[in-house]
């Protein structure tokens, strides 16, 4: 009773936010919010079976256990678990900010103020809502930033390992800017107790040798594994076309605009003061929305999450330095979101009220008999694989996304698919030209048509007779464009402008690969050496004090 009559505030934000992500959790399946990954995050936590990419060990393990509790869906089990990282996170945002305010004696508010605008903000009940495992890394990267903050160097170690087991993107970003920071991180022990987590990754072999492979991803070999983490990586960090950058940036502003609410103008300001004073949190909040820039596609706005909880962390610093009348109406803007976006981002109800995944699963995909071909793209095609293996269904998917591979059209032609391979230069007719020669060639093959594309709502049909909605994107080759007309941050958030808007991106060698990865890797060598002349600077002052013998 003492700690809640000593913490009742807090007690009420944080129960707050995590009421607001709890109402708003996918109750089933879902693809709004850009969550294309939920089915097959599903199904490989249920059957022990590798997901795409590095697979998240971590974050499937913990599955696997929320997937044992004896209430709601499969889909809303696993959710949970983004639910209480980032009702989590929210605490820990909150004990940084004590910290560096702790001679305040409103450092209580303005950590309070720092919480509530991360557990309110659009970006974060968005991915926090759904089948994701950004939500749990982001915890994780803040706290090995208040460990190490504490001086707690075992336990930051422990923080940046499971970090490693969760997502590699996150964990090379914490790590590297602690790593430079922090030399204690650099101790021989610490860094093999980081590196002990890798062992995480046994888990693909490990399952693939007890469960078999079911041939989605490609990642269970060694190099299938870091070919295609290599292969994305060059695609698509730093591919974004210089004629695509200034509306990127627009509409990166737009993101942490909503996201922030008044507290944006706070964090400009903080990004100011702090831009040489703390260059580690400067290098936290930067190397996410630089990745987020200068990546080849749009949807990776979700990796903007740790900018975003760093930035809060700055916001309730910068606030004690300004007067407290903005402290108060920051406040309750923050407030005013997170009850806004409480009404906005509930899923089943305002957002995606149909479901369309679990509809699509639910009174579509019966439509397809045992051995026809599904040809889609993305989330159809790899929510079919849960289908399969729940219902006991025999389907054969191919994904249009991968069909200009000339490695996948092999295994379609291995499995007895009919196909012609083209010789088009474009990516996109080429994909689309395979995909008429398997519908031409093949009996029952069926494709996905959109019916509502914002919430992602797809209905099954025969190829045939529909053969328009694969031969309408042929010679549609997107052109260089500059365009400084932002897209709507909310629509960008819930991916409402994902099937029409991002559709087709322009892929060109006139990339932000050496305009900005290269600039910021400059900066960050620039900063490197700055650190070293000044500790030598220093050195030198404290040279000069002579030593008294006792």
């Amino acid at each position: 009773m003492r700690i809640v009559k000593r913490y009742w505030i807090e007690i009420l934000a944080f129960g707050a936010v995590f009421a607001v992500l709890l109402m708003d959790v996918a109750p089933a399946l879902t693809w709004i919010n850009t969550d294309s990954d939920g089915a097959h995050y599903v199904l490989a936590a249920k059957y022990m079976l590798p997901a795409h990419n590095t697979s998240a060990p971590l974050f499937l393990l913990l599955g696997r256990l929320f997937l044992f509790l004896p209430f709601g869906a499969e889909a809303w089990r696993l959710g949970l678990i983004s639910v209480l990282a980032t009702t989590g996170c929210t605490i820990l945002i909150y004990m940084v900010v004590r910290h560096y305010l702790a001679d305040n004696s409103r450092g209580r508010l303005y950590a309070i103020i720092a919480g509530l605008i991360y557990g309110g903000s659009a970006l974060v009940i968005s991915q926090s809502t759904i089948i994701e495992s950004y939500a749990l890394a982001t915890m994780l990267s803040v706290g090995a930033y208040y460990c190490a903050l504490r001086k707690k160097w075992i336990l930051a170690s422990v923080m940046i390992g499971l970090i490693w087991a969760v997502h590699t993107i996150f964990a090379w970003t914490t790590w590297l800017v602690l790593f430079v920071t922090y030399k204690e991180l650099r101790n021989v022990v610490l860094v093999m107790i980081t590196l002990a987590f890798l062992v995480f990754y046994a888990y693909i072999p490990i399952t693939t040798a007890i469960n078999g492979d079911l041939g989605m991803w490609n990642n269970t070999t060694f190099g299938g594994f870091f070919g295609g983490q290599w292969g994305v990586l060059m695609m698509l960090t730093g591919g974004i076309s210089i004629w695509d950058i200034p509306k990127r940036i627009i509409d990166t502003i737009g993101i942490l605009g909503v996201s922030f609410g008044l507290g944006f103008i706070v964090f400009v300001i903080g990004l100011w003061r702090i831009r040489k004073t703390n260059r580690a949190l400067v290098f936290l909040i930067f190397i996410p929305i630089v990745y987020f820039v200068t990546n080849l596609a749009a949807q990776t706005y979700v990796y903007l999450m740790p900018a975003i909880a760093f930035g809060t962390i700055l916001i309730g610093v910068t606030l004690s330095r300004l007067h407290i009348s903005l402290s108060y109406v920051t406040l309750v803007v923050a407030v005013g979101l997170l009850i806004f976006n409480a009404n906005y981002f509930d899923i089943g109800r305002t957002l995606d009220p149909n479901l369309s995944a679990q509809k699509f699963y639910d009174e579509e995909l019966p439509k397809i008999k045992d051995g026809d071909i599904f040809m889609a793209g993305g989330w159809t095609w790899a929510i079919t694989y849960l289908y399969n293996k729940e219902e006991g269904r025999d389907i054969v998917p191919v994904s249009i996304d991968i069909l200009p591979s000339n490695e996948y059209l092999g295994m379609l032609e291995a499995k007895g698919i009919k196909l012609v391979r083209t010789d088009s230069d474009s990516h996109i007719d080429k994909q689309w030209e395979v995909a008429l020669s398997i519908a031409q060639n093949n009996s029952n093959v069926w494709i996905a048509s959109e019916t509502i594309p914002s919430q992602y709502e797809y209905e099954v049909v025969p190829a045939e007779g529909n053969e328009w909605l694969m031969t309408r994107w042929l010679g549609h080759e997107v052109v260089p464009e500059i365009s400084l007309m932002p897209s709507n941050p909310y629509d960008f958030i819930t991916g409402a402008i994902e099937v029409s808007e991002w559709k087709f991106i322009l892929k060109s060698n006139h990339n932000a690969r050496f305009l900005f990865t290269w600039a910021v890797f400059g900066y960050f060598v620039f900063w490197l050496v700055d650190r070293r002349i000044s500790a030598r600077k220093r050195g030198k002052q404290h040279g000069d004090i002579p030593k008294i013998q006792a």
